[in-house]
């Protein structure tokens, strides 16, 4: 028998086929074939033996999916193994990560394609290719099966040790927080409020995601008078347009009258950097709220920046790994100000959530 069969007749599925396509679809795998079939192009396999070949193969193998390259050589299509054509239209076809995906195959073509499609590839050995072409070589299917599953127990526990990691930074930033700090900040917070001024939160990215949870905190718990530029997209980008991005919040602080009584509360992971042109627009906002007496406050990472330089109360989040720094700082961010808006001093109102429990049990 020739080695690439020309008719249904001679057309064979290897015994642990079925048996470990099965296996990698429980391990949340789709299973696409991807094959070369150069003699539909030379003639010498009959499209309807083809065809039959396929029914029989997806009959009996619970595929997804089946890509064929009908071309020969000399037709220079993309789809045909060592080229990756095929493997990428399944990935776009199907929205698979490629680079989270295996190639298993039995020739240097296999391998070559799932290397320049961007897969882990898998060679079963035996066949006369070289096993250095391939990530892992085993000599068998079932072995290509039991390599994948391993190494996404591996991935599975590398993951966790990924979230016990970061969860016990967080301990270590709870545990390192300046409360002297945040004392502060609750007193100077309570003193604005005391004064009638206002408080206007400012933050870019996800600072101004924080910006505008913490407005509506601190004025519905805390009575005090909030305000976002963020919260107000038609505005800032004008200002934008005609006062530029540096300038665009500063513009927007003299627009509310910033004055003596007020307060502006950053949130930033490096707080602005007027030599480095990093958040200038922070950088401005800060100056000017400095030049007309407003108490500055905020929550930044890393050393803080020129918030915390020029600021009344700034609290800078630790840094426990540098890799981590604006994540860590980020989530720091709504624990401290939710720690303000709870604090006996400028806690107003309580949330529904906590009234109404009190309310139950009494």
């Amino acid at each position: 028998m020739q080695a690439s069969p020309r008719n249904h007749a001679d057309f064979r599925l290897k015994g642990e086929a079925v048996g470990a396509v099965r296996a990698l679809r429980s391990l949340g795998f789709r299973v696409f074939v991807v094959t070369n079939q150069p003699d539909l192009a030379r003639g010498l396999l009959a499209p309807a033996e083809h065809e039959r070949m396929m029914a029989a193969l997806r009959a009996a193998v619970p595929v997804d999916d089946v890509a064929v390259c009908p071309h020969d050589d000399a037709d220079g299509c993309e789809c045909r193994k060592p080229r990756p054509g095929a493997l990428l239209a399944l990935a776009g076809r199907w929205k698979v990560d490629a680079a989270g995906s295996y190639m298993i195959g039995d020739s240097w073509k296999d391998m070559e394609a799932g290397r320049r499609a961007g897969c882990r590839t898998i060679l079963v050995a035996g066949s006369g290719a070289q096993v250095g072409s391939a990530d892992v070589a085993v000599e068998s299917l079932g072995e290509a099966v039991r390599v994948i599953e391993s190494e996404l127990t591996q991935r599975t526990e590398g993951c966790m040790d990924f979230v016990r990691r970061f969860l016990e930074d967080a301990r270590t930033i709870a545990a390192s927080i300046d409360v002297a700090t945040v004392e502060k900040m609750a007193q100077a917070l309570a003193a604005i409020r005391e004064r009638g001024g206002r408080l206007f939160f400012l933050g870019v990215g996800g600072g101004a995601g924080h910006a505008s949870h913490a407005v509506n905190d601190f004025r519905k718990l805390a009575g005090l008078e909030c305000y976002a530029p963020t919260d107000n997209v038609s505005e800032l980008t004008a200002r934008i347009n005609d006062d530029g991005w540096d300038g665009c919040l500063a513009a927007w602080l003299q627009g509310s009258r910033l004055g003596a009584r007020d307060g502006v509360f950053v949130f930033s992971v490096g707080g602005g950097d007027a030599e480095k042109q990093v958040s200038a627009n922070l950088v401005k906002a800060v100056d000017l709220a400095k030049s007309v007496g407003a108490t500055i406050l905020g929550v930044v990472g890393r050393d803080g920046g020129h918030t915390a330089r020029r600021g009344d109360a700034v609290l800078v989040i630790p840094t426990v790994d540098a890799r981590l720094v604006t994540p860590h700082t980020e989530a720091f961010q709504a624990v401290i100000w939710h720690l303000l808006v709870s604090h006996p001093d400028v806690a107003r109102h309580q949330t529904k959530w906590e009234s109404v429990a009190a309310a139950r049990a009494t």
